[in-house]
C-alpha cells in the first residue's frame, strides 16, 4: 500500500545508494531462531521460524549473518559500546521523503537508565561496489538453481503461508525496493517458482517478466524561469511537479517564452476557460480549498481535474508553495520514481507549483483582486527534470494458469499483489521502542491521517514505556533498519504464490487466471499503470482484477475492529454489481466466512484507500476490480513490519478465499457485467 500524493513531495535521501551494500548477496540465510525472534504485546503469537525455512537461493550459516548482516552488526556494535551516548529517539522518515515525522517528542523520561538504556542514533554504514562487482552479484541472482521449497504444498496452510513469507520479507531482501537488487531477487524467486509449478509465461518474449520503464526523476536545479526579465529563484518561487499516476503532467516542456492566463482557484468546476484561450499556454491557479474553505498545499485531486479538463494547456501553475511545510519545501527538488516512457501518448501540460509572490509577478496583480481568464505577463520557462535509471531493472512477474474451457480459456480472471515494499533507511533505531510509540500515538503507522494528537500526555507517555519494556523483557534491544514489508505487501505476494500453486495442483478453472506480481507500488503503482497500458493479453480480455495488498494482519492486535473474522472490500461494486455480488456469496460458503467491512469504500473515507493500491490501474481503464485487505496497523510503513507478527492463519484464509473467489469468476458462463460508468483514465481517482 503506498502513501498517497500528499505524503510523497519527493524521494527521500535515504533512497540514494541504499542498494550499493557490502551485504547485497543474493544467498539468504536460515531465518533467526525462535528465542531471536520478538512476540506480539501480549504473547498470542510466537515469532521464529521452525526448521528450515524455504530459501532464495543458498544458505549463509547465523555465524556469517553475524558478521554480515547489517541489523545483526547494529546489534552487535550496541552490546560492544554499553556508553555509546544516548540521544533523542528518532523515528524513521516517511517514504518518499514526505513530512518526515520524527520522534523528537518523545520525553527524555521513557529512555530509562542502565540496562534499559535503549535509545541511540546510529546510522547504517554503506560501501559502494564496483559495476563490476555489481555485475557479479546480478549473475549469482540469474544462474541460481531454481527453488523447490519442500514444505509447500498445493494445500493453502497456515505453515505454507508462514514458510514463504520469511523468505520473501528477509533482511537479505534489502526491503524489496523497485530498482532495487532485493526486487530482483524477489522477482527471480517467483519467476523460478512459477517455472518449477509448470505454469505458464505470461510476461514478454516467453518469459514471466514485463520490464516497466522505470527511472528516477528529480528537478534540475539549473531550471530557470523569469518574468520580465527578472529571475525567479528555484525551489522557493517555483519548481517542477513530478508527474505521477494522480498527476499526469508532462514529463517536459520546450524551453521558450509562453504567455499566461489566470485561471482562478484550483477546483473551482463554475470557472471553465475556453480551449482556444488556454491551448499552448501556462494557466495559473491560486491555491485549491481545503474542506473547512481554507487554502491548502494538497492540489492532487483538483490539479488531476485540471489537468483532464485542460489537456492542451503548455503548463499549469498552482501558488502552493507558501502553504507548504518547511519539510515538504525542502521536499521540492527530491528524488522520486516515474516512467522514462509516456505511458500514454496523449498531450497532457507540465506542472509547475509555485509562490504567491510568483504568481503574482506573473498575473500582474494580487490573487485576491484577480479577474479569472484575464491575461498576464508572458514568462519565459526553461524548466527540466533530470533523470536516471535504477540500478537494477524493474520488472512485473506475470504467469497464466491456462483455462480448460476451449471457448473462454482465452478470457482472463487476474489477481495481483506487488512484490516491491522500501528502501533501507540510512538510520537505525530501536525496534521495540519505534513499536512501542507507534500502537500509541499511530495506529495506522506511517498514515497521519489516523494518528493520536502529537503532543504526549502523561498517561500515552507511561503506555509507551510499558510496551517498551514489556518487549524489552523477551529479547534484548535490537536495531533496525530494513523495511522488510512482511504485511506490505509479503502478505498479498505469499498469498498469490500459494494461489499459484494451489491452481497448478489441480484441476484448471474453465477460464484462465492471470497472476501478476507488480513492481513499483511503492513508487506510485509504476508496475499496475504500464501493465494495464501495456497487457500482455488483450485488455478487454481481462474480464475482473482481484488486489490483494495487506491482507497479512487485521487480528485485534493490531487493531481496534480487527479480528479473526476480520477482512476489508473496497471497490467491489463500483464498476460491476456482479463482482461484489460473486465475492458475498463465495464468502458465506468459506469454512470460517469473514465479516466483510466496506466502510473503507465509503466516499471521501479520509485514508481514500480506493486510489491506493494497484487494483485502480484496472478500475481507471475499466476493468471490474476488488482491493482486499485486512487493514492497516502500527508497523505499516515501517521497520517494524515483519513476519513474526503475521497472522498466518488469517493470511490462509484470506488466500483461501481469493482463490476461491477467482474460480468462482472463471467458471461463470457469463463474464461480470460492467453496469456503472467507466471512469476518465485521465482524470483523478475520487475516493
Amino acid at each position: 500500500m503506498r502513501i498517497d500524493e500528499e505524503q510523497d513531495r519527493g524521494e527521500n535521501h535515504r533512497h540514494a545508494h541504499h542498494w550499493q551494500r557490502s551485504d547485497a548477496v543474493c544467498e539468504s540465510s536460515r531465518k533467526r531462531s525462535r528465542d531471536e525472534r520478538p512476540e506480539s504485546i501480549d504473547g498470542q503469537r510466537r515469532a521464529g521460524a521452525s526448521g528450515a525455512e524455504a530459501e532464495l537461493s543458498g544458505e549463509v550459516e547465523n555465524k556469517e549473518r553475524q558478521h554480515h548482516h547489517p541489523r545483526a552488526i547494529d546489534q552487535r556494535r550496541n552490546a560492544e559500546n554499553p556508553d555509546v551516548a544516548r540521544e533523542t529517539f528518532e523515528a524513521f522518515p516517511e517514504i518518499h521523503g514526505a513530512e518526515v515525522q520524527e520522534l523528537s517528542e518523545l520525553p527524555q523520561s521513557l529512555e530509562g537508565g542502565g540496562a534499559n538504556q535503549r535509545y541511540f542514533k546510529m546510522p547504517v554504514r554503506s560501501s559502494s561496489l564496483g559495476a563490476a562487482l555489481a555485475a557479479l552479484f546480478m549473475a549469482a541472482c540469474q544462474s541460481s538453481a531454481p527453488l523447490s521449497p519442500a514444505r509447500t504444498t498445493g494445500t493453502i496452510t497456515p505453515s505454507d503461508v508462514k514458510s514463504r513469507i520469511y523468505a520473501i520479507a528477509d533482511d537479505s531482501m534489502q526491503g524489496r525496493e523497485a530498482g532495487g537488487i532485493g526486487n530482483v531477487m524477489m522477482t527471480n524467486y517467483v519467476a523460478r517458482e512459477m517455472q518449477r509449478l509448470g505454469l505458464e509465461p505470461g510476461g514478454e518474449n516467453g518469459t514471466y517478466f514485463q520490464t516497466v520503464p522505470m527511472i528516477r526523476r528529480a528537478a534540475d536545479s539549473a531550471s530557470t524561469i523569469s518574468v520580465g526579465g527578472e529571475p525567479l529563484t528555484a525551489f522557493a518561487d517555483f519548481a517542477p511537479v513530478r508527474p505521477s499516476t494522480s498527476l499526469r503532467f508532462a514529463t517536459s516542456l520546450p524551453s521558450g517564452t509562453y504567455e499566461t492566463i489566470y485561471g482562478g482557484r484550483l477546483g473551482d468546476s463554475s470557472v471553465v476557460l475556453e480551449g482556444n484561450d488556454v491551448k499552448g499556454r501556462v494557466i495559473v491557479f491560486d491555491a485549491p480549498l481545503d474542506t473547512a474553505g481554507k487554502p491548502t498545499d494538497t492540489y492532487t485531486v483538483p490539479g488531476g481535474a485540471t489537468i483532464a479538463r485542460y489537456p492542451d494547456a503548455a503548463a499549469i501553475m498552482i501558488s502552493a508553495i507558501d502553504l507548504m511545510s518547511e519539510m515538504s519545501k525542502r521536499g521540492l527538488g527530491n528524488r522520486g520514481s516515474g516512467l522514462s516512457v509516456p505511458s500514454a501518448p496523449v498531450h497532457t501540460p507540465f506542472g509547475i507549483v509555485i509562490s504567491k509572490r510568483a504568481a503574482e509577478k506573473i498575473i500582474g496583480s494580487p490573487l485576491a483582486s484577480a479577474r479569472t481568464g484575464a491575461r498576464g505577463n508572458a514568462v519565459n520557462i526553461n524548466v527540466r527534470f533530470r533523470e536516471t535509471p535504477t540500478a537494477y531493472p524493474a520488472r512485473n512477474v506475470i504467469a497464466i494458469v491456462r483455462g480448460r474451457d476451449p471457448s473462454l480459456r482465452n478470457e482472463y480472471v487476474a489477481i495481483g499483489a506487488h512484490s516491491d515494499h522500501l528502501a533501507n533507511s540510512m538510520r537505525a533505531v530501536d525496534h521495540d521502542s519505534l513499536k512501542a510509540y507507534n500502537m500509541v500515538m499511530r495506529p495506522a503507522g506511517a498514515d497521519r491521517r489516523v494518528a493520536v494528537a502529537s503532543t504526549l500526555t502523561a498517561a500515552q507517555t507511561q503506555r509507551i514505556s510499558q510496551i517498551r519494556d514489556s518487549l524489552g523483557k523477551l529479547h534484548p534491544p535490537r536495531r533496525d533498519s530494513i523495511y522488510n514489508g512482511a504485511d506490505d505487501d509479503g502478505s498479498g505476494s505469499t498469498a498469490l504464490l500459494e494461489i499459484a500453486e494451489n491452481l497448478a495442483s489441480g484441476q484448471h478453472p474453465r477460464r484462465s487466471v492471470m497472476l501478476v506480481w507488480h513492481v513499483g507500488e511503492e513508487a506510485g503503482l509504476l508496475g499496475s499503470w504500464w501493465f494495464t497500458e501495456h497487457t500482455t493479453v488483450p485488455h478487454d480480455s481481462i474480464i475482473a482484477q482481484l488486489n490483494m495488498d495487506m491482507v497479512g494482519r487485521g487480528e485485534r492486535t493490531d487493531s481496534p475492529i480487527g479480528g479473526p473474522k476480520h477482512l476489508e472490500v473496497i471497490g467491489s461494486r463500483r464498476l460491476s454489481t456482479d463482482l461484489g455480488d460473486v465475492i458475498d456469496s463465495v464468502n458465506a460458503t468459506e469454512k470460517m466466512p469473514f465479516e466483510i467491512d466496506y466502510s473503507f469504500d465509503a466516499p471521501r473515507q479520509v485514508q481514500m484507500r480506493y486510489c491506493r493500491s494497484d487494483h485502480y490501474m484496472y478500475a481507471r481503464t475499466g476493468i471490474p476490480i476488488a482491493y482486499i485487505s485486512r487493514g492497516y496497523h502500527p508497523d505499516y510503513h515501517m521497520v517494524t513490519d515483519e513476519p513474526q507478527y503475521i497472522s498466518y492463519g488469517g493470511l490462509a484464509r484470506v488466500s483461501q478465499l481469493v482463490r476461491d473467489v477467482a474460480v468462482s469468476l472463471a467458471n461463470r458462463n457469463d463474464r461480470v457485467r460492467v453496469d456503472k460508468p467507466k471512469p476518465n483514465p485521465l482524470a483523478p481517482c475520487i475516493q
